[in-house]
């Protein structure tokens, strides 16, 4: 599948395992600047990701 992404001019990076997919949801830094990111910027904006509560979730779990 990589050579497929990069025949289309698509960096990858493997952002595995699935419970990591936070990283790349609304609001984190590989969102926001997704379109204008080579593979080092969506790397270091993967790692740059900080977790946050939704307080909306937690409410409604009580």
């Amino acid at each position: 599948m990589t050579r497929l992404y990069d025949r289309f001019g698509f960096d990858m990076v493997d952002n595995s395992p699935l419970s990591e997919s936070w990283r790349t949801g609304p609001g984190q830094p590989a969102w926001i600047r997704h379109a204008y990111q080579n593979r080092e910027e969506l790397a270091r904006n993967l790692r740059r990701a900080r977790r946050f509560v939704n307080p909306l979730r937690t409410a409604a779990a009580k």
